[in-house]
């Protein structure tokens, strides 16, 4: 690897109890290169990064900047050594708005006299990078989108920033905004920072780093520069080990064999929208005119850039959300904008933030298991939970999403094991209907397979499952339609053999007129 070392760590270890994160990680981290961090979920590669951010303390081990040790715990004395880090679970405050956010993050409140230069700043940064950030809007009016680019130029605003580390920065993206984010990558590479990304996505690292280091059960197994010559198989290889992969794509759904006859009658609609128009958080309209058919034993595949609806329509399939007109039905009956409804009619949701929507901090991942799909086993006045947690560990959606321990804080889990807390629990249900966001974000390459192919098998069980996913490839290899949101119109559906990701993604881009 070329270019100077601005930070290292030398034998690092950390522990929690009797689980050993990290073991003994050496690595460098050098001034303009993309340095890639791969592994399955649990590697810890969160808990690595954690503490070159100094959100952690190591156990052992040291960290170098400039030739000598340095203490980076707390995350301040971090950042004083010009460490920005970009958080998988975002860390602002809702009901501030982003210039807001900002000051607190640089001057911890004391910038009322500031503001006119922080706001120039905060422009600079954007048209630099080319990050659309509005400094007065409600961070709780943004999408996930719109939030990393908020955290992004937070971690940029520091004169003194070298080194940014990016956790999972790809998993709140639509495809077109991959290569925009993948070109701000190469530019602050070109600007001499050290960047740090950890990623699932190996078309990402094979299209940007410079080096790659692969974690496995807290180990460094691999770390290779580009001039290795690896390529995909050679990273697969070094994140699962011997394990193999389960394949997945299109099924035999209720329209019969891809490219063959058309099943001679389609299944009735479970789940309906007619004449719907949804609108925003603030009364501004979001999508006009929606029409939508979820049938029984069928994947609804939705795509649409980042902001196009996803997180309004989501929400009002589920009753979060009331139609502002139009009609929705659940097995033809219509539905008040009730969530209670919903579930009693068999609809699971799993959000797009489920660390915001799903995590109740203080519970463990037991305890959120028996609040909705997991039944209670009474014992005398309380609960069998030892009964309860045999019942857990023993089922085949536990073991297939390769669940943490059940007695473990959902509070304390990484972004990855959190989506597969709210997974398990959603197909322990055994819905009617399942609305589901982006199931594979933040998921290694194994259990995203594993969760796709649990999809199906739920859909060829007789569920119907809207996918919302940023993934074409996702949405093309299991959806039986696929709807797109545009130019606030929901457009389609189209029959997945009868159309590709290039279709999709102009109509995404430009709508029906593509």
């Amino acid at each position: 690897m070329s270019g100077e070392i601005l930070l290292q760590a030398k034998g690092v270890t950390k522990r929690f109890g009797s689980l050993t994160a990290n073991r003994n990680i050496d690595l460098e981290v050098r001034s303009g290169t993309i340095h890639a961090i791969l592994g399955e979920n649990g590697a810890g590669k969160s808990t690595l990064m954690k503490m070159l951010y100094g959100v952690y303390v190591p156990d052992e081990g040291e960290f170098r900047m400039d030739g000598e040790t340095v203490e980076l715990h707390p995350p301040a004395k971090a950042r004083a050594r010009g460490i920005g880090m970009v958080f998988q679970d975002f860390r602002l405050v809702p009901a501030m708005t982003v210039l807001d956010n900002i000051a607190l993050a640089e001057h911890g409140g004391g910038f009322r006299l500031r503001r006119k230069r922080l706001r120039e700043r905060i422009r600079e940064v954007s048209d630099r990078y080319g990050l659309k950030v509005d400094p007065d809007a409600w961070v709780w009016q943004l999408d996930l989108g719109q939030r990393q680019r908020l955290e992004i130029v937070k971690a940029l605003m520091s004169e003194n920033a070298r080194v940014i580390i990016f956790d999972e920065p790809t998993s709140v993206l639509a495809p077109q905004e991959v290569e925009a984010f993948l070109d701000l990558l190469r530019r602050l590479r070109a600007d001499g920072y050290g960047v740090l990304l950890i990623t699932h996505k190996i078309r990402e690292v094979l299209a940007c780093a410079d080096h790659v280091t692969v974690l496995r059960a807290g180990e460094v197994v691999w770390s290779a520069g580009r001039e290795a010559g690896w390529d995909e198989a050679a990273l697969v290889r070094a994140m699962i080990g011997d394990k193999s992969l389960q394949q997945v794509g299109r099924r035999n759904g209720p329209h019969g064999e891809p490219g063959g006859e058309k099943a001679p009658a389609e299944p009735e609609p479970f789940v309906t929208i007619t004449g719907g128009v949804i609108k925003g958080d603030h009364g501004e309209m979001v999508l006009a005119d929606v029409r939508l058919e979820a049938r029984a034993g069928e994947i609804l595949g939705v795509a649409g850039i980042s902001g196009s609806g996803q997180r309004e329509l989501a929400e009002a399939l589920f009753g979060l959300r009331a139609l502002a007109e139009g009609e929705l039905r659940v097995a033809g009956r219509p539905m008040p904008a009730d969530p209670r409804a919903f579930i009693e009619a068999g609809v699971t949701f799993v959000s797009e933030d489920p660390l915001r929507d799903s995590v109740i901090p203080g519970f463990t991942i037991l305890e959120h298991m028996v609040l909705d799909g997991l039944p209670m086993k009474p014992k005398g006045a309380g609960i069998d939970w030892r009964g309860v947690r045999e019942a857990l560990e023993a089922s085949g959606e536990a073991r297939a999403l390769a669940l943490a321990d059940p007695g473990r804080m959902a509070d304390t889990l990484s972004g990855g094991n959190v989506q597969r807390m709210v997974l398990t629990r959603a197909l322990l249900r055994k819905p009617k209907a399942l609305i589901v966001s982006y199931p594979s974000r933040g998921l290694d390459i194994g259990t995203t397979r594993v969760i796709q192919q649990r999809l199906i098998e739920l859909a060829e069980s007789g569920t119907a499952v809207v996918l919302f996913s940023e993934d074409l490839d996702e949405l093309l290899a299991l959806s039986d339609r696929i709807v797109v949101l545009s130019g606030r119109r929901l457009h389609g559906p189209y029959r997945t053999e009868e159309t590709d990701a290039a279709a999709i993604g102009s109509r995404m881009l430009k709508g029906e007129s593509a």
